[in-house]
């Protein structure tokens, strides 16, 4: 079998497959290299929650939602994606995030993640990590 890598994925690009907006082509290729087995596709259980909430929050009709989430559940199943649940580890690790680098709280998480999955990727499309200066950061991994 040939190398996959991890990539961890935050909900701002898993919103764009179902929400066209900027930077949607390049969630849009993340998705098609998960359908390929090209990558690894690795996701925090809130990313589930988050992107109901990015689509009501974005004027989609509750069915429409239900649509999505039934595509998303399937897309997860079918692609053998990693659904992360929120334990403990990944909440102490986030809260360290939290306090030393001022992250919001849902991407501290994600980003947790990420890094306790040892994912070679983390993608993320929200403007805000930008607009506070993140970068990469080696040092993040829990204690």
């Amino acid at each position: 079998m040939s190398y996959r890598p991890r990539v961890c994925l935050d909900s701002s690009v898993v919103v764009k497959w179902f929400k066209v907006e900027d930077d949607s082509a390049e969630a849009i290729k993340l998705r098609r290299w998960a359908e390929n087995a090209r990558i690894k596709l690795v996701i925090s259980a809130i990313v589930l929650s988050e992107s109901a909430r990015a689509l009501k929050k974005a004027g989609c009709g509750t069915d429409k939602i239900y649509e999505m989430t039934d595509m998303l559940d399937s897309f997860i199943s079918l692609c053998k994606v990693e659904v992360v649940p929120v334990d403990w580890l990944i909440i102490k690790s986030a809260q360290r995030l939290v306090i030393e680098h001022n992250l919001y709280s849902a991407d501290a998480i994600h980003a947790s993640t990420a890094i306790l999955t040892e994912s070679e990727f983390f993608v993320s499309i929200d403007k805000h990590h930008s607009k506070k200066g993140l970068k990469s950061h080696d040092d993040l991994g829990a204690e």
